[in-house]
């Protein structure tokens, strides 16, 4: 007997190895473990630290269209700060816009305190002065957005499963989510101050369903309080649209298992939930208040003129299910899922003979979308592994929660490509009407199945105490199925690039685009689809060698963990688009169209207008909001929220390039890349496809017209496009004309003071005088049910305040009485008055509740521990 123990001893001897008994634990013992979530918040910050490390060290950043908007605000922003003043209005775009709709300070001040520790942490993260104004490395600063993503989706996977290795693979799967990514890269950062704490509330509502503490309601109010800050209104619908799910799920079960407890502690968390957001409503108003006042008077939610005259949409920008719907995923593009390059993929660098072997940036995309910069791709492992999971952990709640919620959202991502779920959203729920891209909300999608491939990988890891047949077959299937298919893709490659050209070649516009590259595309297809099925038969092969013993359940991790950040480092380092820092300052180099105007001396106020079609920075189809940068009004821009009312003078004029609108709206300087042969433009500049015009039939900013009359604002415009009136002499209003008298040539007006929130004009009326101030009418009442405030710009005369009148459809109007008098137009709304103390007042309580709850929590601990003693 002895005997065969100690052979038994020895044949265990011999199966041990350095793969099969390999440990995480060995290197941190679960008694230190309490340290592991510092330590994770450090490691991750290592990792981005050195895979983005050309942005923190090699003086980098990432080119884009909204990368270089935002560049274009620095100087904007900087002439706030320097005088900590919260900025309110922007007057150099679009005739002027709410600057909440468009660029703020990144940081608040007095009043609001995490967005202030949020500002300092991105300062810090990049090495950078929190006290000193600095945004030269504006790439590098939201990178902190994924560090937190991965140290949130840690925490949450962490406290669920209690495994550090699988909850580090959650976290990096999450992160490095080319879909997410992406946003980094393009510069749609706000979106990422949304997601990263998306985990964190996740954590807590499930916590809610077995405890709930005053410190984790203050916690959850300031998780939301930071989802919050960057105000990116679609994302946080989409992670409310989440949330409901996740109730009405929870709600569901608790009503079907007749869990009385879970439906109590679901009634509670919702009122929790609701009364959280309430207060993180109050925190926000300054900025919430501001969008929803200025909704009204945006393209986001007015209907264009075209819509509303003659029910056609077809050239207005607001056509919103047209214009809603145009980035709509597809059923077939689900596939980009396991091969990124399946519909090509988006930005790619080229480099061969058809570019003289120099790398060339191209966009490879051809699925129904308009474009795309890189394909929706969250990793081939995590995409099997989360479906794995689906199909064995299919009774964990859990599972079943993020399983509905991803195909909810996919079928929503459809938009008009799948109309019964998108039309019933688009047509039926609140605000969602609002929101164009359908595909965003793959977002829900990207953030879930990380969370079921880590729950996969934990099951699998539970075979070894609890084996399982069944699932050991499926997983020795899998690896079989996929292996075959691999060796497919060796033995078929000829045949697969073929066929892949012939689809690429059939879209009849992307299709010859791309005609010269399709080799260039097939070759890139045949090495994903390789890539991608090695991977996923890899990563199955690694579970099946675990399964047999033949590898420890850490190494499991570790490696498939490897094979997770080579396949994505793969793909997004083929949407990186780095270029030196110095290279955007460059184009920021004042132009010589820009030095030609400054150097004429004109003290006065006025616009100027780039009509040049070159491509260049600030040109008509490259604006950028690139004049701003130079301190320099335009009536053109860029903005996803722009005034209505200038759209549809766009919508119907077709362009900018209208000479009574130029004269009516103060356009003095205009640039062409020719020569120009009009009777009131004079050359005042000419160089290399650089040409400078003064318009001398240019109005000033502000002028007494003759008379007025009432129009529709279809008429006005149509009005301004045929030349028909001189603005000079006639205003036209849409509602009852006020009794006005000509001008005679005493009449006079002087701007005194040109400020963003403030106009202060000395005028003289021969009579009771129209005065038209050729700037953005945005002013009236905001009915917050409980009461009523004023919205935008008031007018005063001598201090009096009076009645602005919406004139040639959407600037600014006022009647002024016989004699001279100071006018002051004054852009305060009382909503932020009111706004910024109720958000300094909660503030305080959530900070002293949380120092409050911290303290009575550590008080607790050791009283406890002393106990024990």
């Amino acid at each position: 007997m002895a005997k065969k123990q100690r052979k038994a001893k020895q044949i265990k001897r011999e199966k041990e190895s350095f793969l099969t008994t390999f440990s995480f634990n060995k290197f941190l013992p679960k008694k230190h473990q309490f340290i592991i979530l510092p330590v994770m918040l450090i490691i991750f910050y290592i990792i981005f630290l050195l895979v983005f490390s050309p942005l923190y060290f090699g003086g980098k950043t990432f080119q884009s269209g909204d990368i270089i908007t935002s560049h274009s605000a620095i100087t904007y922003l900087e002439k706030h700060e320097q005088d900590e003043i919260y900025t309110l209005w922007n007057p150099y775009v679009f005739g002027g816009m709410p600057a909440n709709a468009i660029a703020v300070q990144l940081k608040s001040f007095w009043y609001n305190s995490v967005n202030r520790i949020m500002y300092w942490l991105r300062k810090i993260s990049t090495f950078q002065n929190p006290f000193r104004m600095d945004y030269k490395n504006y790439s590098a600063e939201w990178v902190i957005y994924l560090i937190l993503l991965a140290f949130s989706m840690f925490t949450l996977m962490f406290r669920r499963t209690n495994n550090i290795l699988v909850s580090f693979f959650t976290g990096i799967a999450v992160s490095f989510c080319t879909g997410i990514v992406v946003f980094l890269y393009i510069g749609h950062v706000t979106k990422l101050t949304a997601i990263w704490a998306f985990p964190l509330l996740l954590l807590q509502l499930i916590n809610f369903q077995t405890n709930i503490r005053l410190i984790d309601i203050l916690v959850t109010v300031i998780i939301l309080w930071a989802m919050c800050l960057g105000w990116h209104y679609q994302i946080l619908f989409y992670i409310s649209f989440a949330v409901l799910i996740y109730f009405v799920y929870f709600f569901s079960r608790s009503f079907k298992l007749k869990d009385k407890f879970l439906s109590k502690q679901l009634v509670k968390s919702l009122a929790i939930l609701f009364a959280a957001i309430i207060v993180v409503f109050l925190i926000h108003t300054d900025r919430f208040t501001q969008i929803w006042e200025y909704n009204p008077f945006s393209t986001r939610g007015t209907e264009s003129l075209l819509e509303k005259t003659t029910g056609t949409t077809k050239q207005a920008e607001s056509d919103f299910y047209q214009y809603a719907t145009n980035w709509s995923f597809s059923p077939g593009e689900v596939l980009t899922f396991i091969v990124p390059s399946f519909y090509g993929f988006g930005k790619s660098t080229y480099q061969g003979p058809l570019s003289q072997n120099q790398p060339v940036e191209v966009n490879t995309y051809f699925g129904q979308m308009p474009f795309v910069d890189v394909a929706m791709y969250m990793g081939v492992i995590i995409f099997f592994l989360a479906l794995f999971s689906m199909i064995v952990n299919w009774k964990d709640p859990i599972v079943r929660f993020f399983t509905i919620l991803s195909i909810i959202a996919l079928l929503i991502s459809f938009g008009r490509t799948f109309p019964p779920v998108y039309d019933l959203m688009f047509n039926f729920f609140p605000f969602f009407d609002k929101f164009r891209v359908p595909s965003m909300i793959l977002v829900l999608v990207q953030l879930s199945f990380p969370i079921l491939a880590g729950l996969g990988l934990v099951k699998i890891i539970s075979l070894k105490d609890n084996p399982d047949e069944k699932i050991s077959k499926l997983v020795r299937n899998s690896f079989y199925v996929l292996g075959g298919i691999f060796i497919l893709t060796i033995l078929l490659g000829s045949p697969i690039k073929e066929w892949f050209i012939e689809r690429a070649a059939s879209d009849a516009q992307k299709g010859a685009r791309l005609k010269a590259i399709h080799d260039y595309m097939a070759d890139m297809f045949l090495t994903d689809a390789r890539f991608a099925i090695f991977f996923s038969a890899a990563t199955f092969g690694l579970a099946l060698a675990f399964i047999k013993g033949k590898l420890s359940a850490d190494l499991l991790v570790i490696l498939i963990t490897v094979l997770v950040i080579f396949d994505l480092f793969r793909i997004n380092h083929r949407g990186e688009t780095y270029i030196d820092k110095s290279s955007i300052e460059q184009q920021f180099i004042k132009p010589d169209y820009i030095k030609t105007i400054e150097d004429l001396g004109d003290s006065s106020v006025y616009r100027v207008l780039n009509l040049k079609q070159d491509g260049s920075i600030g040109s008509l189809n490259q604006n950028a909001n690139y004049l701003s940068y130079f301190l320099m009004y335009d009536i053109y821009g860029y903005s996803g929220i722009k005034p209505r009312a200038i759209q549809d003078y766009y919508d119907i004029l077709g362009s900018p390039s209208n000479p009574i609108f130029w004269r009516m709206l103060n356009v003095k300087y205009i640039i062409f890349e020719k020569e120009i042969n009009a009777p009131d433009l004079q050359l005042v500049y000419s160089g290399e496809n650089t040409f400078v015009y003064l318009n001398r039939s240019a109005l000033p900013r502000a002028y007494f017209v003759n008379r007025v009359e009432q129009k529709p604002a279809i008429e006005i415009i149509n009005s301004v496009k045929n030349s028909q009136f001189d603005p000079a002499d006639i205003a036209f209003i849409e509602e009852v004309v006020p009794d006005v008298d000509v001008p005679d040539s005493t009449a006079y007006v002087k701007i005194d003071n040109f400020r963003d929130e403030l106009v202060e004009l000395e005028v003289n009326a021969s009579g009771t005088n129209f005065l038209f101030l050729g700037d953005t009418y945005m002013t009236g009442e905001t009915d917050y049910k409980l009461f009523k405030v004023h919205t935008g710009w008031k007018a005063f005369i001598d201090g009096n305040e009076t009645n602005i009148y919406r004139a040639n459809h959407g600037f600014r109007g006022i009647v002024v009485p016989k004699g001279n008098h100071k006018i002051e137009f004054v852009y305060r709304p009382d909503s932020f008055v009111i706004s910024q103390y109720l958000s300094f007042i909660f503030n305080s309580i959530i900070m002293l509740g949380l120092v409050i709850g911290l303290a009575l929590n550590l008080r607790k601990k050791f009283a406890g521990k002393a106990n024990v003693e």
